[in-house]
């Protein structure tokens, strides 16, 4: 028996296995009240049995009879161990199976699974929202009141169990956090306060949250219901940590958490992030037209301009939604945004692949092999089958959004063209019924694909997609933003800042960065700057700071790209993964990273640009070898290889890029690799081999 990746495993109790394993026969949850899976249905289980099943998930092997007077405390010692002989014996006859096993001593069958087992296991392997996602009270509403020791033990465990919850909403969102994934980071904060709703320290990481995304009000809303509910609650007044985050919220003076930041001057988060959206009405006007008439929005400007904050505002405005995002790397691999995003839903809400259809599983076990793990997907062979495998992510895409408002994707430019296929086909499939949340994308100007400027042009066409083109902030614009960072001496130097930087947002930011870390903003406009618009200059000064251990780190992440992370990173320096807590505070304090991520594409492009020639080619080498044993996207090891001068060992990988794009019927996408790899092996002078992939570009 198989079973799929997103089933708990691992813990003492928990017989749920990976692929290829022996998995268990039976599944026990008492997780918001008690029933035995395994049988035709499912079987609700009576009380004393639940009580002795639970235990012996929880607590492991205990003395038979010891349980027998807890759960008969009013009968006789043989009363009690007749009524236990007894219980085994019909749940044994119930469901043809020994469950419990022992004489004497007792415990729970190793063919047992168990949910309140498996959330402990989830919390302690870090596996936070997993263990999330298993919800409901232990043995849910059934009373003991009649059996005071068991009763006593169950509210313990409760609390144990409510307490592993918390400390599992509390580090998801701490790392949600480090990530920059801060809607993320809102999610389990917000659960957390739900855990704990009479913890002042819960409502202040949620104060703080809200602000950093944006939300002063509600920062401000959650201050007011704390002081509320510790007056009713315990007669007392907010902590003075509480009302000095509240005092920097009304400044606008919050900062991001940066655990192992290193001392020093940190920039306040007007800075990096400035509490008003200025200079925007006619495009916002723009996105409340496409919105009314649930059009694709399609959010166009240059690097820096504010397109994802314009975006992320808006659709802030209208409710819950979520964030695609595009990443470099992207475009080489087919579906690696829908597929990136969609294995990330799955695990937030477990119940979603649990509830596919066998066609659609089947469908999407093309991408997303964990699905049928073992099981060989025959290539597609014509139009219809393609249109059926549409059809399948379409609807996995619209029940991955279902409830929001709207989704958003940002940085499209970087996005493989097969899932922007599978969003535009989503958008016109479900447009009439309005089955789809509303979809706003934003794009770098002239950063899409022949290909995918030919599907937007078609939606437009259509009347599915409205462009919202973006300039840069007026001089007006420009002194309103200066106005509302509250930085001494900066509203002053208006004229000179839109004339130095064009009115461009993040360039206006990393300018005045630049300023603040040089001394130089109340003292008035500096004699000398690099030249006009050129922040990489600005961005590699800062880089220029940053001890040799953190600026490999940058150097690695901006060449790894979506396969990054600090264990792979480890891999490519050889070093361990642990030694690079003072770099990434180091990174973040510098604004070079949020989280694990680079803050801007542009701050990626200027520590890709710092890098030596023959240390890039270096590290590629080092990554295509790491990503091989770990058996990364064929496309992405090729391209390591290439990059790294070892064109030759790229050609098997980019033969199976080929094949995996024929199987999917994209076929300008097959005769691209094909042909590189021909290319390269010409070069080789293996010219029979070159012909024979010519033909295969031929014939796709």
């Amino acid at each position: 028996m198989i079973v799929q990746e997103w089933w708990p495993h691992g813990h003492p109790g928990c017989s749920w296995e990976r692929e290829g394993e022996h998995v268990a026969d039976w599944r026990l949850e008492v997780l918001g009240g008690a029933r035995l899976l395994g049988l035709a249905e499912p079987l609700e289980l009576q009380r004393r049995v639940a009580a002795v099943l639970a235990w012996l998930a929880l607590e492991g092997p205990t003395p038979k009879y010891r349980l027998a007077g807890m759960l008969w405390p009013d009968s006789g010692e043989d009363t009690a161990r007749n009524n236990m002989r007894q219980l085994l014996r019909r749940l044994r006859v119930a469901i043809g199976a020994d469950l419990v096993l022992g004489g004497d001593v007792v415990s729970l069958s190793d063919r047992v699974s168990t949910d309140a087992v498996e959330l402990e296991a989830h919390v302690f392997a870090g596996r936070h929202a997993r263990a999330l996602a298993l919800a409901g009270s232990l043995l849910g509403s059934l009373d003991f009141d009649d059996c005071p020791d068991f009763e006593a033990w169950l509210r313990r465990a409760r609390e144990q169990l409510e307490g592993l919850r918390r400390r599992a909403a509390s580090a998801e969102a701490d790392s949600r956090e480090q990530k920059g994934d801060l809607p993320g980071a809102l999610h389990f904060a917000e659960r957390l306060l739900v855990l704990d709703p009479l913890s002042e320290e819960a409502f202040r990481r949620l104060m703080r949250l809200h602000y950093l995304s944006g939300d002063r009000l509600a920062a401000l809303a959650l201050f007011e219901r704390c002081q509320k509910m510790l007056r009713e609650e315990y007669d007392a007044s907010p902590h003075p940590d509480t009302l000095a985050l509240v005092r920097d919220v009304e400044r606008g003076a919050v900062r991001p958490r940066a655990t192992g930041s290193p001392p020093g001057k940190r920039l306040p988060l007007t800075v990096l992030r400035p509490p008003v959206l200025v200079g925007r009405a006619r495009e916002w006007e723009r996105l409340e037209e496409a919105w009314k008439e649930r059009r694709l929005a399609l959010v166009m400007a240059e690097p820096g301009v504010g397109k994802t904050r314009l975006a992320l505002d808006f659709a802030a405005s209208k409710g819950r939604f979520t964030v695609f995002a595009g990443r470099p790397g992207d475009s080489e691999v087919p579906y690696s945004l829908f597929v990136r995003h969609t294995r990330q839903l799955f695990i937030e809400r477990p119940e979603l692949p649990r509830g596919l259809e066998p066609w659609i599983r089947r469908e999407l076990a093309r991408v997303m092999p964990e699905l049928s793990p073992g099981e060989e997907i025959p290539p597609m062979h014509n139009e219809g089958e393609r249109v059926r495998c549409l059809d399948a992510y379409s609807e996995v895409l619209r029940r991955c959004t279902e409830g929001l408002a709207c989704f958003l994707t940002d940085d499209l430019q970087f996005a493989d063209a097969a899932s922007l296929e599978v969003g535009a086909y989503a958008h016109a499939r479900f447009h009439e019924a309005g089955a789809l949340p509303r979809i706003i994308d934003c794009c770098r100007s002239g950063g899409l694909s022949p290909e995918v400027l030919a599907i937007t042009r078609r939606m437009e066409e259509g009347g599915l997609l409205m462009n919202v083109a973006l300039e840069p902030l007026s001089p007006v614009a420009v002194g309103e933003m200066l106005e509302s960072l509250d930085l001494p001496g900066a509203t002053s130097l208006a004229g000179e800042m839109t004339r130095y930087t064009g009115g461009n947002p993040l360039f206006i930011t990393e300018t005045l960065k630049h300023l603040m870390e040089s001394g130089s903003l109340e003292r008035g406009w500096p004699e000398r700057l690099p030249p006009p618009g050129r922040v990489r200059q600005l961005i590699q000064q800062r880089l220029e700071r940053l001890s040799p251990l953190a600026l490999q780190l940058a150097q690695v992440a901006a060449l790894a790209l979506t396969d990054f992370n600090l264990e792979l990173a480890g891999e490519v320096l050889e070093v361990s993964p642990l030694s690079f807590s003072a770099a990434l505070g180091e990174l973040e304090a510098a604004q070079i990273f949020r989280g694990e991520c680079f803050t801007h594409d542009l701050v990626l492009e200027a520590v890709r640009g710092s890098l030596p020639a023959a240390l890039g080619a270096l590290l590629h080498r080092r990554l295509a070898q790491q990503l091989e044993r770990r058996r990364a996207a064929p496309a992405t090891i090729a391209q390591h290889w290439m990059a790294g001068g070892e064109t030759r060992r790229a050609v098997p990988f980019l033969v199976s890029a080929a094949q995996t794009d024929e199987a999917h019927l994209r076929r300008a996408e097959a005769a691209t690799n094909y042909a590189r790899a021909a290319s390269i092996l010409e070069a080789a002078g293996e010219l029979e081999e070159a012909a024979r992939l010519k033909n295969r570009v031929s014939w796709t």
